[in-house]
């Protein structure tokens, strides 16, 4: 199927606001009932296409930052009371939370190495043997 520049734009748009809500790209990309190699060349062809690709990857990161917080700050469910009152540490959705910390960190990192990647000191000073 063909598409005009409008139509284009607009699917790259809806995938954008997609994105930055937190679906995935593929996922976003599907719904729209079309293929990735086609998307990935429209936003090749077109300067303007391509930054509000990176833009969008560039707020979906900074997003997944707060997800992080909320996580982290939920402590809800952290806790549950059996039948005969007793407090129980509910270590299943203590793992199931670091799974999603990490995973964000993780996909942070490589979305947006400059700003969430790992970074390493480099020593440039060195004494040189005589």
């Amino acid at each position: 199927m063909a598409y005009s520049e409008e139509q284009k734009t607009n699917i790259i748009n809806q995938i954008s606001l997609d994105m930055i809500n937190g679906m995935a790209l593929r996922k976003s990309i599907k719904k729209k009932n079309i293929a990735e190699h086609t998307f990935y060349n429209w936003i090749e062809k077109d300067n303007k296409k391509m930054q509000q690709y990176a833009r969008a990857s560039q707020i979906r990161a900074d997003l997944m930052a707060d997800e992080i917080l909320n996580i982290c700050d939920a402590t809800k469910d952290d806790v549950i009371t059996d039948e005969d009152g007793n407090q129980i540490i509910n270590h299943n959705v203590i793992q199931r939370d670091r799974l999603r910390v990490d995973t964000r960190k993780w996909l942070m990192s490589k979305l947006q190495p400059k700003k969430y990647g790992d970074k390493t000191a480099i020593d440039h000073t060195s004494k040189g043997e005589k």
